[in-house]
This record gives structure tokens, C-alpha cells and sequence, in this order.
């Protein structure tokens, strides 16, 4: 038996189910369009139905869809005629699977769905099937042919109504303004989410820190700039309250506007009303406040004022925050 090149094989296959991706995204048409103004116009949660492969597609697009900010669960088309149809509620939207558009069990289901007055999407092969006819909103998912060589094994049609199914979960996602912090939130075990879900005092230097007190000099304020490292001073008054910080940015400007500084007190150049953040405060909001403001460092307060630690961009990009 000649063996195959089995790269060669391997190719073929690839480039068949990219070019079944590509007539999909040019089949694209305003039923899109309809699909995401209905799932977003959803008051309840959206149900993803299917068997065999397409219930394999099935089960991923819900759980794209709801790490993406749209609830959505799995309802199994055969378990659904044995009790399980229960989980649909009037305001849900029902989304079905079936390259064939005649899927027995799907098409038992047609008469319930009707009663509740569900939306009703369906991701087909077969645009003229019972099942697309049955539905409000039809997602063309069909292929010239399977990139399987005897044209059976569900392979580039699959690949298709995944394609569609991430979509519309990135469509929405877009539409919704979802966030990677939205993203870390269903992600909470995830390495995104552990990063993203850090906050300031996770983060934040407590101790070290380059303290003044209200009457220290300027020359002396510059040598606790350079002994911390932090590139910032941190003035406090006698109760350790916030009186104001003193950074490298500051001292250029102070050296440009003062030709002698031997005996400059540093309270008459701090920043008095630094921009300040609570130690609750999530490490990615910390560092949006940083990039807005064009500094590096922020002073950390509790909630009487007094100071808690220092916030330093090093900090952030250390712990993976970016």
C-alpha cells in the first residue's frame, strides 16, 4: 500500500475549511445584523441547542458567549425532549445547531418554542430545511463541500458554524463595550483574571518609603529621592496624612525656574493636591489613571487619608498588569 504525504494531506485539508471560512464571512448578509440586535435586545439568557457535531458547536458557543458578556447555557436537543426543555423561558432566545436543518429532535422542539414565543436563530447548512423555515433569524453556515475526500465527515461545516458562532460572541462582545476586566471577572482562576482582578494593595510598597516631614529642605528632599529609588517624595503632616509629593518631574522644573535652591524649603514646591487612589482600588483602574495622567507612581490612602504605601508603575508591569 503506498503510504501518503501525509503533510501534503494535512494541507489540503486546512486550506479546504480556510476557504469555506472565507465564503462564510462573504455570505455574511443583514440576517447578522438581526441576530445581534436580537440577542442583545434578550431580557433573558440565551439557549444554544444541538446534537451530535452540532451539539459539540453548540456547547462552545455558549460558553464563548458567556465568558464574552452574554449568558448562555447548553440544552441538549435529545435531553430536551425528556424534561429538560423546562430550562427555556419566555424571555430567552434560542439559537440551533443542524447543518441539515432536519434534525429530528430539533424539529419536536419547534412546536414548544412556538408556545413560549422565543426569538428563534438557527446556524444551518440548508437555508431551505425545515428548521430554517421554522426560525426567525437564519445564519447561513453551508459549504460547497466538507474537506473531508469523500465528502462526510462534518469537518469545514463545522469549522463554519463555529466561525459564526465566535462572531457573533466578538461582535457582541464589541457592541457591549466588554472589557478585558469584564473578560478577568468570568476568568477569575484564569492568569488573565489573577492579574487583572489584583488590587492596589496587593501591589502597592508599604514599607521604605520615602517619607518627609513639613519643614525638610530641598537638598535633603533630592538625597531621599535618590537613597528610595521611587523617584518620588512623599511629604506628611504630623497625624501621617497626605501633604503632598515631590517627584523627579518636579525637580527639573524647580532647578529650570531656580537659579539657587541651597536653602529652598521643599513645602514650598510639593504638589499639595496630589492625584491619590484607595488601596481597594483594582491595579488595572490604577494604571488607566497612571496612562491618563501621564505620570508613574500614585500615592495610596485609607480611608481617614493617612497614607497606606505607593503605587509605581514598575510596580504594576512587574505583576503582569498592562
Amino acid at each position: 500500500m503506498k503510504i501518503a504525504n501525509k503533510i501534503s494531506i494535512a494541507k489540503k485539508v486546512i486550506l479546504s475549511e480556510s476557504t469555506a471560512l472565507k465564503n462564510i464571512a462573504n455570505k455574511l448578509d443583514s440576517n447578522f445584523d438581526l441576530a445581534c440586535n436580537a440577542i442583545l435586545a434578550c431580557k433573558g439568557k440565551v439557549i444554544t441547542i444541538g446534537l451530535g457535531k452540532s451539539g459539540h458547536v453548540a456547547v462552545k458557543s455558549a460558553a464563548t458567549l458567556s465568558s464574552t458578556g452574554t449568558p448562555s447555557v447548553f440544552l441538549h436537543a435529545a435531553e430536551a425532549l425528556h424534561g429538560d426543555v423546562g430550562l427555556i423561558k419566555k424571555l430567552d432566545l434560542v439559537i440551533c445547531y443542524s447543518n441539515s436543518g432536519e434534525t429530528k429532535e430539533l424539529l419536536l422542539l419547534l412546536p414548544l418554542l412556538k408556545i413560549l414565543k422565543v426569538t428563534l436563530i438557527t446556524i444551518t447548512g440548508n437555508k431551505n430545511s425545515t428548521l430554517a423555515k421554522s426560525s426567525d433569524i437564519i445564519l447561513d453556515s453551508s459549504v460547497k463541500s466538507e474537506a473531508c475526500p469523500m465528502n462526510l465527515t462534518p469537518t469545514s461545516s463545522v469549522i463554519c458554524a463555529i466561525g459564526l458562532s465566535d462572531a457573533l460572541a466578538i461582535t457582541l462582545l464589541k457592541s457591549r463595550g466588554f472589557t478585558s476586566k469584564d473578560f478577568a471577572k468570568s476568568h477569575p482562576q484564569g492568569e488573565l483574571g489573577k492579574r487583572l482582578l489584583k488590587k492596589t494593595e496587593d501591589i502597592m510598597a508599604t514599607k521604605h518609603l520615602p517619607y518627609s516631614h513639613t519643614d525638610m529642605k530641598l537638598t535633603k528632599a533630592i538625597d531621599v529621592i535618590t537613597k528610595f529609588n521611587y523617584g518620588v517624595i512623599i511629604s506628611l503632616t504630623k497625624d501621617k496624612k497626605l501633604l503632598g509629593i515631590f517627584t523627579d518631574g518636579d525637580l527639573r522644573r524647580t532647578l529650570k525656574n531656580n537659579n539657587d535652591i541651597s536653602s529652598l524649603q521643599l513645602y514650598k514646591v510639593i504638589r499639595k493636591k496630589p492625584i491619590t487612589i484607595p488601596r481597594n482600588l483594582m491595579a488595572s483602574e490604577a494604571l488607566n489613571i497612571m496612562e491618563h495622567n501621564q505620570i508613574t507612581c500614585l500615592p495610596v490612602v485609607n480611608t481617614d487619608k493617612t497614607v497606606a504605601g505607593l503605587l509605581t508603575l514598575n510596580q504594576l508591569l512587574k505583576s503582569g498588569i498592562e
